[in-house]
């Protein structure tokens, strides 16, 4: 069994802006909740087919992932992919959307256990996954727009998921109106 978790944030930066902040894994860590380093071993540009090494961590747990590129196209896809659990991706799609840059991030990982531990991933697991990449994504829209002089839209508060503030529905009052 697989789960996959994913979000999508409108950022207002140029397309090739964002995948070239994505696409630049010394930066990980700066933006990216989850990940503690990555690095490439040889130093070469990503490319269909290198290997990279992601630490990750999890509360004061930490552990060591090798990663394949398996899709890599320029300012569209960045397709990862564990070496040893083919179920362990991370996706990031950046679509160019007029002036504005949608970033989708996708994470699938394995769920070993049965039912029980489908449960128990479905109750906290997949939602601090949820957590961890909606929060990362939100946290390089702010450092991109920042980098791009952009004032934070209004769209922010739906990115943070932050429940708006309830606004009066306006009020019509029914009055007759004599013709003729």
């Amino acid at each position: 069994m697989k789960a996959l978790c994913t979000h999508a944030v409108d950022i207002h930066a140029p397309a090739e802006a964002v995948f070239d902040y994505v696409s630049d894994l010394t930066r990980w860590p700066a933006w990216f909740g989850c990940v503690v380093s990555a690095s490439q071993p040889q130093g070469r540009a990503l490319a269909v087919g290198e290997e990279i090494h992601v630490c990750m961590h999890h509360g004061r747990r930490r552990w060591q992932e090798d990663f394949e590129v398996t899709r890599f196209i320029t300012n569209a896809f960045l397709s990862l992919e564990a070496l040893y659990s083919a179920a362990r991706r991370i996706d990031f799609r950046v679509e160019r959307r007029g002036r504005i840059t949608r970033l989708s991030c996708a994470i699938g990982y394995p769920l070993y256990g049965g039912v029980v531990r489908m449960i128990a991933d479905a109750a906290m697991g997949r939602r601090r996954v949820q957590r961890c990449v909606r929060e990362s994504l939100v946290h390089l829209k702010n450092m991109l727009e920042e980098r791009a002089g952009v004032a934070a839209a209004p769209d922010d508060l739906d990115a943070l998921s932050v429940p708006p503030v309830a606004r009066p529905v306006p009020q019509t009052a029914a009055q007759t109106v004599r013709v003729g």
